[in-house]
């Protein structure tokens, strides 16, 4: 039978995803009842049998899709294998603490210790994307079953709660596997962190390297293109993002990946996030100052002595007339 005992109370630390693979949406929205965030309480609970299930009543956002469940599942010493349970269910919202018909349900989902796992397949092959079509304003349910009994070790990983206070009409169990019951009524001290992620349409986001070398973060790739950036793909954060392009270096006449700040630092012309050909608008200016003068004679002149390959404007690798040539119809052509 179901007993809150033995809660372990932890401080959440790094509340990352335990599960690879999450893409951020323009349009999804998370929708949860617990407050757990970076550095707050929560409180384990190893209360559950195989069998009872822990349930959370959530409300759309907006006319749209289920497309993703989050479970924070955590031991309090942390390091357990992954636990692999019964199913998450989605229920219809029913009459608290009963849940309505289901909508939808998926076997086996394969909890990780430590952190918020999030699933978007109904199937371990990943071929078959959640995809439930929720109307706004509609209450639903969603509910862990347990396959696994935990409240005899209180070391055991299982679902956590946060710790400011179990709202009325939102937090579940089923008893034994038999009846519904209000988990506040049985002892339980905060909210279930289950959340649903709800696509409410509308293009993936990610990290886009605008034209004067910034990031922004929560672009799609029409939106990139149309500010002239790049798109680095869905769910890229600028925290791992190098925003890097061809930048020529008039002093070396190398074209190299670098960022905005970097390519102006060796007084080089950058060509915008994500280019790989640099763009020289003044071949002859081989000193870089934006003139063309004795300067750029003279540099030239040096270089074509020295064999260095700043003066090989035709590029073949040889130093003769049609290097000189060339240099003079670029000279002569001037700058932009």
């Amino acid at each position: 039978m179901f007993q809150v005992k033995n809660a372990g109370l932890i401080t959440m630390m790094g509340l990352a995803l335990a599960s690879a693979g999450s893409f951020a949406f323009a349009d999804e929205m998370v929708v949860q009842n617990d407050t757990l965030t970076n550095g707050s309480t929560a409180a384990i609970c190893p209360c559950f049998t195989g069998g009872e299930e822990a349930a959370v009543w959530l409300t759309s956002p907006c006319d749209g899709t289920i497309v993703g469940i989050q479970i924070f599942w955590r031991s309090l010493l942390g390091g357990q294998n992954p636990s692999l349970e019964d199913e998450i269910i989605i229920y219809e919202g029913g009459t608290f603490p009963n849940p309505g018909p289901v909508k939808d349900a998926f076997l086996g989902p394969a909890l990780q210790d430590g952190g918020l796992n999030e699933f978007r397949y109904e199937d371990e092959n990943q071929t078959v994307p959640i995809s439930i079509p929720v109307s706004a304003g509609e209450e639903f349910v969603v509910s862990l079953k347990f396959f696994n009994t935990n409240n005899t070790d209180p070391s055991l990983p299982s679902i956590v709660s946060d710790a400011n206070g179990c709202q009325p009409g939102k937090n579940a169990v089923k008893v034994n596997g038999a009846f519904w019951a209000d988990a506040c009524s049985l002892g339980v001290s905060g909210d279930w962190v289950i959340r649903a992620i709800v696509d409410c349409g509308g293009e993936p986001v990610g990290a886009a390297c605008l034209p004067d070398g910034s990031c922004m973060n929560g672009l799609t790739e029409s939106e990139a293109v149309a500010m002239g950036g790049s798109w680095n793909g869905a769910g890229s954060d600028c925290a791992d993002v190098q925003c890097l392009g061809a930048c020529y270096v008039p002093a070396t006449d190398q074209c190299l990946q670098f960022d905005s700040a970097t390519c102006d630092l060796v007084g080089g012309i950058w060509a915008g996030p994500g280019t790989a050909d640099c763009v020289n608008p003044c071949l002859a200016d081989l000193n870089g100052d934006g003139n063309l003068n004795f300067f750029d004679v003279s540099a030239f002149l040096t270089a074509y002595q020295q064999m260095n390959p700043l003066a090989d404007f035709n590029g073949d690798g040889e130093y003769n007339f049609f290097d000189v040539s060339e240099f003079l119809t670029a000279y002569n052509e001037g700058c932009p």
